[in-house]
């Protein structure tokens, strides 16, 4: 017992030598910036949607197939897609996930749906059901397949309809009965109505009898824990006992556009709308009651629920969403990217994506995405701008200009134009929108039309900024620059001599130092120091479409020197020489196409790309302001953790310090250095990507001077 003491101790005391003796600095560079992708806020079509019985979830997608194996927190896409999209999805009794169209056949994977291989059933599928005897039911032109060896061979038989229409739903009831639901193609001036109805077969579907619902679409089917069985047209639902033809309407409570039946595991039948939320029958009153909301601005198109943990739901436009015991709003988790053209932060330090057709919200606590865009509609976003005065978020878009209070859900509209840009007016109650047909002017929320003042043409206004001396600075279509030094009366046109006044200026930007920044949207980028009368080139942004500049008026935090500018065509450009030259900064930036940069109060970059969200993941030497400056030094237990691949560390040094940030495994070996350098003052937020290694845990160790501190972390894949 005592040598088994001993020999432990040996070993911790070996593990920490190795752990001191193991730093191998390796040197980096204080100015790169690595780009990683920030998780959501998603997009695209989600044709269908399933969860196996081990909880991983299954979705059909406009780009292909998607799977979570952690409850919707990560996704990864299998690359299988199918080029007429997934008409059937289903998962049978083995785990085995099934996925097909009516046109290119029916896929199945066998391992969880990382790959996926064609099955015997050449022509396809519209709709999939698991039955008794671990057979898996597949609805064809008119006809049923069943197979018994998990789709290796199959047994089909024709249903007797006049025409052979698309088998929509299958169900089987406790007898042994399978109910198949056929679609109906209306009457033309050529032909009656076809197809339709719902058949039953009693002989594991050798043989199928018409039982109702001629000429009449049966989109879907589900039985009750008592038996009783359900059918739905689409609009309304009827139910029938066994193996009965005698349907009665029983839809009270329930709304019209009816996606979906289906029974969970409690028995209860389950029906999933558009844009009404999800409802459960209740056989005691005999009418349906609502138990998950709907999705704000989004249309369900499939849903999973689970009544006593968490449901899922996807969209036409946005993703997938889920609902679970603590959620007061559906929060997006999948499935992938969408581009993000405007980004900010609340008060609060709550991060906001604008995406085409909606916002979405991150909170600093959770950092889940949940949408915000009660009162929106489905426009164009160009700008957001936090105002702190009246702690209101303002939104510049095709549907004019919003804005949303600290801590609300609901957008109010302020003004209804095409906005583009919204500045206010430092120490005052003004601000100025950019639209199409010129600039307002608003006191508080009473708003002006200012398009037709003098000098300023009536032309669309892309870009209002002011600079150190209230002076206004438009960015015009085709016409240059403009600046008025009288609150906005006045206009003059800049850059008389220089090419500029020919261009579509989208984007404007004045440093502490009154330099002004001017992109194109065709010419590249310009820069003025006297004011806008005279323009110099910038040859190194290679990007012809400049859209955003960010420069240090503009910075939450002080105390760095470098300038950001992004563009449509060429990704992200730094400068360390107030903006007289640049380099490309696009180190694990995966889209070109970047439309807003934004810091946050930590000194992270974030860019909004058409190819989604990403985010700085080295500091950049940032310093706080003398009186925000950390008073002791502390390392942060990373975020997310457990995690997969990706997690976050943050550390504050209180001084001028040399800082070591390396990472280890249980062996005391190094996996990898984060950080060797000297810092100043400040907090930093650096990334670790665990992509190349295994399951298990490590330890990440700080070294500033003599404070020493190390932390767990949990890879899980």
């Amino acid at each position: 017992m005592r040598d088994a003491q001993l020999f432990r101790k040996a070993i911790f005391f070996l593990f920490e030598i190795c752990l001191v003796g193991a730093v191998n600095p390796v040197g980096a560079n204080a100015q790169t910036i690595l780009w990683s992708n920030v998780e959501g806020p998603y997009a695209g079509l989600v044709q269908l949607l399933t969860v196996n019985p081990q909880g991983n979830i299954f979705a059909a997608t406009s780009a292909g197939m998607y799977r979570s194996t952690d409850n919707g927190k990560n996704w990864q896409a299998s690359g299988f897609s199918l080029e007429f999209g997934a008409d059937a999805l289903g998962i049978d009794s083995s785990s085995n996930a099934y996925a097909g169209n009516l046109y290119e056949g029916l896929f199945e994977s066998t391992d969880n749906g990382i790959s996926w291989s064609k099955t015997s059933l050449d022509s396809g599928a519209q709709c999939i059901a698991t039955i008794s005897g671990n057979r898996i039911c597949a609805g064809k032109w008119a006809t049923v397949a069943i197979s018994k060896d998990n789709g290796k061979t199959w047994t089909s038989s024709q249903v007797p309809s006049d025409y052979p229409v698309p088998v929509l739903s299958i169900a089987e009831d406790s007898a042994g009965n399978i109910y198949a639901g056929l679609k109906a193609y209306p009457a033309s001036k050529t032909s009656p109505p076809l197809g339709g109805g719902i058949y039953i077969s009693s002989d594991s579907g050798k043989t199928w009898e018409l039982y109702g619902f001629f000429n009449i679409t049966i989109s879907s089917i589900s039985i009750s824990r008592t038996g009783k069985v359900f059918l739905s047209t689409g609009w309304t639902v009827y139910s029938a006992p066994l193996k009965s033809s005698h349907w009665t309407q029983n839809a009270a409570g329930l709304p019209p556009n009816i996606l979906s039946l289906q029974t969970d595991h409690e028995g209860e039948v389950v029906a999933a709308t558009d844009n009404s939320g999800i409802f459960v029958y209740d056989e005691s009153l005999q009418s349906w009651k609502r138990v998950v909301p709907s999705i704000s601005s989004s249309t369900i198109t499939s849903a999973f629920y689970d009544p006593d943990g968490t449901t899922y739901a996807g969209t036409a436009r946005d993703g997938i969403y889920f609902f679970d015991k603590e959620s007061t709003a559906w929060i997006q988790c999948g499935a992938y990217p969408a581009p993000v053209t405007a980004v900010s932060f609340d008060g609060s330090g709550d991060l906001f994506a604008g995406v085409q057709g909606g916002v979405y919200e991150r909170p600093a606590s959770d950092k889940r995405w949940k949408r915000v865009s009660n009162d929106l509609r489905r426009g164009d976003i160009y700008r957001m701008h936090y105002a702190p005065a009246s702690k209101r978020l303002y939104l510049a878009s095709s549907d004019g200009l919003f804005y949303l209070p600290d801590n609300e859900n609901s957008w109010i509209p302020s003004i209804k134009l095409w906005a583009y840009d919204y500045v206010e007016v430092p120490d005052s109650h003004y601000a100025f929108i950019g639209s199409t047909g010129g600039i307002y002017k608003g006191f508080y929320d009473l708003w002006n039309s200012y398009s037709s003042t003098i000098g300023l043409p009536t032309t669309k206004i892309y870009s209002v900024v002011t600079d150190a001396s209230n002076n206004l600075y438009a960015g015009t279509r085709n016409d240059g620059v403009f600046v008025s030094t009288d609150g906005g009366t006045f206009w003059l046109e800049t850059g008389i001599n220089d090419p500029i006044i020919f261009y579509s200026v989208k984007t404007i930007a004045i440093d502490g130092g009154g330099r002004i920044f001017a992109g194109t949207d065709s010419a590249g980028a310009y820069y003025s120091d006297d004011g806008g009368k005279n323009w110099e080139y910038i040859s190194t942004i290679s990007g012809s479409n400049v859209t955003c500049f960010l420069v240090p008026k503009e910075f939450p935090i002080s105390g760095t020197s470098e300038y950001f500018a992004g563009t449509a065509d060429g990704g992200v450009f730094v400068s360390t020489d107030r903006g007289l030259s640049w380099k490309p900064a696009n180190n694990g930036l995966t889209d070109s196409n970047v439309s807003s940069l934004l810091f946050d109060t930590q000194g992270n970059l974030y860019a909004g790309t058409s190819g989604g969200l990403f985010k700085s993941s080295i500091m950049t030497g940032v310093t706080l302001p003398r009186n925000s400056q950390p008073s002791s030094f502390s390392l942060s237990q990373n975020y997310p953790n457990p995690f997969n691949p990706t997690t976050d560390v943050r550390f504050t040094i209180a001084d001028f310090r040399f800082v070591t940030l390396t990472v280890y495994d249980v062996l005391g070996r190094v996996v990898k250095t984060l950080v060797n350098e000297n810092k100043s003052p400040g907090m930093y937020e650096v990334s670790f990507d665990g992509s190349t290694l295994s399951s298990g845990t490590y330890f990440y160790w700080l070294t500033a001077g003599d404070y020493i501190e190390t932390k767990k972390m949990v890879l899980l894949r």
